[in-house]
């Protein structure tokens, strides 16, 4: 996705990773609004002689349990050096390399994986190097365990080990970027995390911000304001469009598909019973009357996972995820009066 401005933002990263580890990072924001771009950014203008990262990026990994998580954060010795980037040397791939040996060891339960972790970040830091722990999609986790069964979540362990590295040690920076801030809620009340960790939002970009983008990719005010109005200042629907020979067909084909799977997801939340409480909800999200409510969070929660509705934990803030969205949903819900 192309990087556009974020100047205030790549400030307050560039900051804080300059600064002595003391908690654990929490980037979160929107889908596609930007934050591994952010991020990336970031890290290629920061002095590579200074840091070496460790990227851990779920997306795409299929993790069933215990091993393919051993399989996610470590590899035997050697296998990196083909791989390694010359433009970017001090950017691991998100893996931790042992020993043969010790790699056997964490797998059969032998070795404690953290204490092998936090060895490399020592050894690290001995260099001279700040370790930088990045994890992208980290709630993929959630639902795996250390010793299979209901016991020893591995995302509580994570998190337990996380503050010894940060808040404890100040050993190595942690970043965990996500956009599902139902997670954040639910981590930072099972893991007990007040006072260890710092939260910081990445959204879309604003009206004004959007507007002075498109103009200096040479558009005229007037169709930069129409795009503003119609899409906001979501980085990869402008992208798309400046792309387009079309700017305005462009943005009815992504309407049409906003409307259609918005559409989709009230059938589906019909035939699973709970519509009336979703329409509701999210009419008053619509007359911005809504206030997150115990007894609402349950529905709020599933809006949420089916991506129509954003929920801000920090700010208690409800939206809808961009302006396509919103509009969408009032023409639907004007329909169903």
């Amino acid at each position: 996705m192309k990087f556009w401005d974020r100047e205030k933002e790549k400030k307050w990263l560039k900051h804080y990773l300059l600064t002595e580890p003391n908690a654990i990072l929490f980037v979160y924001g929107p889908k596609s609004s930007g934050k591994t771009t952010l991020l990336m950014k970031v890290v290629e203008e920061l002095p590579k002689e200074k840091f070496i990262y460790y990227w851990f990026d779920l997306r795409e990994k299929f993790i069933t349990g215990y091993e393919s998580v051993i399989e996610l954060f470590f590899k035997k010795k050697g296998w990196l050096e083909s791989f390694v980037s010359a433009v970017r040397p001090k950017i691991n791939l998100g893996i931790f390399e042992l020993d043969p040996e010790v790699l056997s060891s964490i797998r059969q339960k032998e070795t404690d994986p953290f204490e092998e972790m936090r060895k490399r970040l020592e050894e690290d830091r001995a260099k001279g190097l700040t370790p930088v722990i990045v994890f992208d999609k980290l709630q993929k986790l959630k639902d795996i365990y250390l010793n299979g069964g209901n016991q020893r979540p591995i995302i509580k362990e994570l998190f337990n080990f996380f503050v010894r590295l940060t808040k404890v040690l100040h050993l190595s920076h942690v970043i965990v970027m996500t956009s599902d801030t139902f997670f954040i809620e639910q981590v930072y009340t099972d893991s007990t995390l007040k006072n260890t960790s710092e939260f910081y939002p990445v959204d879309f970009f604003d009206d004004k911000t959007a507007k002075d983008i498109l103009i200096s990719e040479g558009l005229n005010e007037r169709d930069a304001s129409y795009i503003v109005e119609h899409v906001g200042g979501v980085p990869w629907m402008m992208e798309r469009i400046l792309s387009s020979p079309e700017s305005t067909e462009a943005i009815q084909r992504f309407y049409k598909d906003s409307k259609g799977t918005f559409q989709e997801v009230l059938d589906l939340i019909y035939e699973e019973g709970w519509y009336e409480e979703a329409v509701k909800l999210l009419r008053e999200v619509l007359e911005n009357n809504f206030k997150v409510k115990k007894e609402d969070k349950k529905i709020l929660k599933k809006l949420v996972e089916y991506e129509l509705l954003f929920y801000d934990p920090i700010n208690r803030l409800v939206k809808f995820q961009s302006k396509l969205d919103e509009r969408a949903a009032k023409e639907l819900l004007e329909e169903l009066k």
